[in-house]
Order: C-alpha cells, then structure tokens, then sequence
C-alpha cells in the first residue's frame, strides 16, 4: 500500500511556492500560514490560540491556563512610524535571549502572570485569569507597521503600559548593545500575541506527522499524534516513509529557490515511481497538487536535463 503526503510550509507566500515549483494553486488562498496549519487538524475561527499551541510543542505539555506569546522582536523608528522587524533572520543566540528574558520576567512588571521560555524567539507568559485582549501576529502586520496591531479589548491598555514598561528594561541590556555594534537588529521590543486557552482537538487526521515548526508540532499533539523530527535528507526518508497519510511541516527556509528544487524534485519522482499515491502542497493559505507526470514526459524532461549539462 502506498502512502498520501501533506506537505505545509511555513510562512511561505503562495505566490512564492507557485513561483518556484511553476505550479497553479487549485483553490483561492483563504487565511494565511497559520490558519491553514490549524485547518489541516481542523482548528479555525476568528483568534486563534495559537500561543497555546506552540507552547504545547515546547514544553510536550499543554499550558494549564491563558497563556500569550510575548516574543522579543525589534522596534524600529521608520519616518513617521515605527516598524516591527522580526528577529528569524538574525536570530538571538540562546544565552542573550535567556540574559534578556531574566531581565523582563524578573522585574515584576505585569502581576499575576507566570514567564515561560520556550526558544530563543518564543517567550510566554501564563495567567488564571483570561484578559480581554486581542492582538495580531507580528507577521501579519502590513509592511510591519505596529500602529496596525496594536492590543484592541478591555484590558488592552492595561497591557499596553506594561509592555512599554518592560521594553524599557530592554533599552539599554548588555545583549542589545552587543548586537548594535555588530550592526544587527536589537532585541528592543516585545510583541503579545497568540493568546487564549488551548483547544480541543479532533483525533488528527494523519497517521504520521514530521515537522520542526512549532504550530505544526503543537497541532499533532494535541491531536494525539507524537510528531518526530524533520528529515535531513527527503530521497532516504521518502524511501522509509511508511503506509497511510503523513504530514510533512517544513520551514520556510525549505521554500528557498535551490532547497525548493530538491525537495521538488524528490518529491516529483517518489510520485512518478508509484512511491506515493497523491502529495499536496500547502504555502500562504493555498493548495497545490503535484501530478503524476507520463513516461513520455518522464523522458523528455530526462532529456532536457542531460542536453543542459
């Protein structure tokens, strides 16, 4: 019996996938990244709790309350406004981010919550109580302007002055000014996000799920499914991969032109040579389906590459 592949990257554009793979997506993106990560375990709705997920991926466990993304990003003047600009580039090294993550959780600015650390770009808070507050994800803001995301709710102003108070603490900390000298972003704000309780899941859809993204990872295990690590190599783990449904989640570094092509094209001959039965491509809200290709077109391509060499 052959086996069925999903496949989801990452904050990848659709227009990005459709770029490098030239293939048509066969329906309209319809949410972004995330939303379609949740609608693969069939998880959708208006503010999704999507630090709750996460957090159930970097602590094996779900949160026991309401629990927030707190991540550190970096506030940039740009003009008239400020721009939010992501770290995932120019990642924290692990010891700044701790050095940076002590100074803000210790300070006991905001009461009654509880700080978690669960990556160098993903910080968390806890709390009993559930506040009255609904954010945006910092990459969803529109040319990264945080005028557009700001915190809307009962308790939004409340938590506002309390990020302006801890991202203060961060003005002047060792890390941020090491970085500055190397001419990297520093680490100057912090973004609340991704708040809310965790959900109940379905039984997933998938028999198997490989991923090291953290929304993917949280999904499977809350629905039930003990995700294992991305492959580092696809042409021996496609030779490995067992019977049934599996759900492949990659990063969106793995949507990078030459890295695209090898997956592709791995991907493409496992399908040809009856390996899988159907593979689908999710990127940006969009699905693609990868065609079993005929041995005449097999042979031309064949072709086409040995006469480029």
């Amino acid at each position: 019996m052959s086996a069925r592949l999903t496949v989801h990257f990452s904050g990848v554009p659709a227009a990005h996938l459709a770029a490098v793979s030239g293939l048509t997506p066969v329906a309209t993106p319809a949410g972004d990244s995330a939303a379609d990560a949740c609608a693969l375990f069939g998880l959708s709705g208006p503010d999704l709790p999507l630090a709750a997920i996460t957090y159930t991926h970097d602590f094996s466990t779900s949160p026991p309350a309401w629990c927030a993304r707190l991540d550190p990003v970096c506030l940039m003047p740009s003009g008239a406004t400020l721009r939010l600009i992501e770290l995932t580039q120019t990642p924290l090294s692990e010891a700044d981010a701790r050095e940076l993550f002590d100074r803000v959780s210790e300070a006991g600015v905001i009461p009654g919550v509880q700080w978690r650390f669960g990556a160098p770009q993903r910080w968390y808070v806890e709390s009993t109580d559930t506040p009255d507050v609904r954010t945006c994800p910092p990459d969803s803001l529109p040319g990264g302007d945080v005028a557009a995301g700001q915190p809307r709710g009962t308790h939004a102003p409340r938590w506002q002055g309390w990020l302006n108070e801890l991202q203060m603490l961060l003005f002047d900390a060792a890390p941020n000014l090491a970085r500055e000298a190397r001419d990297l972003p520093p680490a100057n704000g912090l973004w609340l996000w991704g708040g809310g309780m965790t959900p109940v899941l379905p039984p997933a859809p998938f028999d198997t799920v490989w991923t090291d993204q953290a929304l993917i990872g949280g999904l499977a295990r809350l629905a039930g499914c003990a995700p294992q690590a991305a492959p580092e190599s696809v042409t021996e783990w496609l030779d490995a991969l067992p019977a049934g449904h599996a759900l492949l989640g990659l990063a969106a570094d793995a949507a990078a032109p030459e890295r695209a092509a090898h997956w592709l094209d791995a991907l493409q001959a496992a399908l040809d040579g009856g390996r899988l039965e159907a593979i689908t491509l999710h990127a940006g809200g969009a699905r693609f389906h990868l065609q079993r290709r005929s041995l005449l077109a097999r042979l031309r391509r064949g072709l086409r590459r040995r006469a480029l060499r």
